[in-house]
């Protein structure tokens, strides 16, 4: 019953809010599809959650996605012992670099009483999801060796299920728990996305290099 709520409803949940709510509150209200610029409000702390979080996260994104998009010549690539190792410490490191720069947003949000005025409870539970499902898989990147082999063996062939809607749950079944805490993360936080700031992800900001640019000047005593 659990592997089929996480692996079955989950996933087509997630998918059925980002397409039909998306669209909705981008053409309803505009003005909240962006995240707030908080930069005004405290910058130090934010210089070092925004910019570890965004560099750890995005590599360790995109190794996910290309193992789903081409798994055959990772396969290959991966084959070879060191190849392997170079890349399990290199996902490890950023992983790592991730949670640190969650958990400085999150202890931004909590220790800047400036900031409780544009946050809410989806920002709360939103940050909670993303430093879980960074310890989640760093723990499994630590205890559960080789994900990079292992993940283009069974995550992948059951991604693809889900995209041909024939859902092979069977290749997930068998995992340890916090593999499939990590995987029911990532669902939740794509279900999310169209109610919260994260959904600015979707949005590419082509237009801004056609503005002009804008002077900025402070008043000082």
């Amino acid at each position: 019953m659990l592997n089929s709520f996480i692996f079955i409803v989950l996933p087509y949940a997630a998918l059925a809010l980002v397409i039909f709510v998306t669209p909705y509150r981008f053409f309803s209200n505009r003005l909240t599809w962006s995240a707030y610029s908080t930069q005004f409000l405290e910058s130090k702390t934010l210089f070092w959650g925004i910019n570890p979080w965004h560099y750890g996260i995005i590599p360790v994104l995109a190794a996910h996605f290309l193992g789903v998009l081409a798994p055959g010549p990772l396969k290959v690539f991966l084959g070879n012992q060191t190849n392997l190792v170079v890349i399990e410490s290199i996902g490890l490191a950023l992983g790592l670099f991730a949670v640190f720069g969650c958990l400085g947003l999150l202890l931004r949000r909590v220790n800047a009483p400036i900031l409780k005025r544009v946050t809410f409870a989806s920002d709360w539970v939103l940050l909670y999801l993303l430093l879980a499902q960074a310890l989640t898989g760093v723990y499994i990147a630590t205890f559960m060796r080789w994900g990079s082999q292992w993940y283009l063996h069974t995550a992948v062939p059951y991604l693809w299920s889900l995209a041909s809607f024939n859902p092979q749950i069977e290749y997930m079944t068998d995992f340890p728990l916090v593999f499939k805490l990590h995987a029911a993360c990532a669902f939740l936080i794509v279900a999310l996305l169209p109610f919260t700031k994260l959904v600015h992800l979707l949005y590419v900001p082509v237009h801004f290099l056609m503005d002009p640019p804008i002077l900025y000047r402070w008043r000082t005593k």
